[in-house]
């Protein structure tokens, strides 16, 4: 069968494309890692690969809520550290207050020094994560409290954000697995519908300053819920309702961190899979490259001899 100069370069030429479009192939492969990149190349291994590339996205995304809800607790323990440390602080004051070697001047002194823990006080009950509140319950975009105050500016009490207050926050950390990062004010400071009563920190404190100004005297009639020593104790309950539920944010710490290891582990499994599902096996990705380099380099070769020839060349 005779064959034509035409066929002989379309089929080097259809040779050359078909070696070029492999080692193209191949380039593509070692640059990006990945041997699949359409689903009708292997339809298994593109299910296997978009299973575990979905399930890394969701356990991406619990991994970033486990930070945010770690990051919310810390600031919560750290400002209810500084809560615990400043009621003991007054404690203090207040004992010293109740000896019998103090002053007048030594109480009304004590006084002002209360008076300056409670705003700093309503500063820590309106911590702030960022830009949200942290004790405000589910509304963090508004404080928990509002201070009370009479007409020399002295804080008298506060007044709670009480629809709000109570609301509690969730992070989800897994499938199903949903947890609570935030304390509530109301149950750290001021119990709904407890305002004014021994539940109430800002009562407390202002009711104890307010004894210790005058003398270390309770209002007549009020010697057994006004005293030094009845309001010492009720700010050593509430002190011990601050402690129980900054043990809960320990807790939910652990929990947090535990966690974020177990889910660390997920994201290696998956992250595997994925590999395996559309990786590249580097070993045979460079064998496949030195044969069709070298089917490449002969073709070039064979075909420059053959295409150079003519009718001159086998006649006699």
């Amino acid at each position: 069968m005779r064959v034509s100069d035409q066929q002989r370069y379309s089929a080097f030429t259809r040779d050359v494309q078909n070696r070029l479009s492999n080692l193209m192939r191949i380039e593509q492969e070692l640059g990006t890692g990945r041997s699949l990149f359409n689903p009708s190349e292997d339809v298994v291994r593109a299910q296997q690969a978009l299973r575990a590339d979905a399930r890394l996205a969701e356990n991406s995304q619990f991994l970033r809520n486990i930070d945010d809800g770690k990051a919310w607790v810390g600031s919560a323990d750290g400002a209810l550290q500084q809560i615990i440390d400043l009621i003991n602080e007054i404690d203090t004051l207040a004992l010293a207050a109740d000896n019998d070697s103090q002053t007048e001047d030594d109480r009304h002194n004590s006084a002002i020094q209360i008076d300056q823990k409670l705003e700093q006080l309503m500063s820590l009950v309106n911590t702030t994560h960022g830009d949200r509140y942290i004790f405000g319950g589910h509304n963090t975009t508004s404080p928990a409290f509002t201070a009370v105050r009479d007409e020399n500016g002295r804080i008298i009490g506060a007044a709670a954000n009480e629809e709000s207050l109570g609301g509690k926050i969730y992070r989800r950390i897994g499938q199903n697995d949903d947890v609570q990062i935030n304390i509530p004010g109301d149950q750290l400071f001021q119990p709904i519908g407890s305002d004014g009563t021994d539940q109430d920190v800002f009562y407390v404190i202002t009711s104890l300053r307010n004894t210790i100004a005058n003398n270390n005297q309770p209002p007549e009639g009020s010697e057994d819920t006004l005293s030094n020593d009845h309001l010492r104790e009720q700010l050593h309950s509430i002190r011990e309702r601050i402690v129980t539920q900054q043990s809960f944010l320990g807790s939910v710490g652990q929990r947090l961190e535990s966690t974020k290891d177990r889910l660390k582990e997920v994201e290696i499994n998956l992250t595997d899979m994925l590999e395996q599902a559309e990786g590249v096996d580097m070993a045979n990705l460079a064998t496949r490259l030195a044969v069709e380099e070298n089917a490449y380099n002969a073709l070039l070769s064979i075909n420059a001899r053959l295409l150079s020839q003519s009718l001159v060349d086998y006649i006699g």
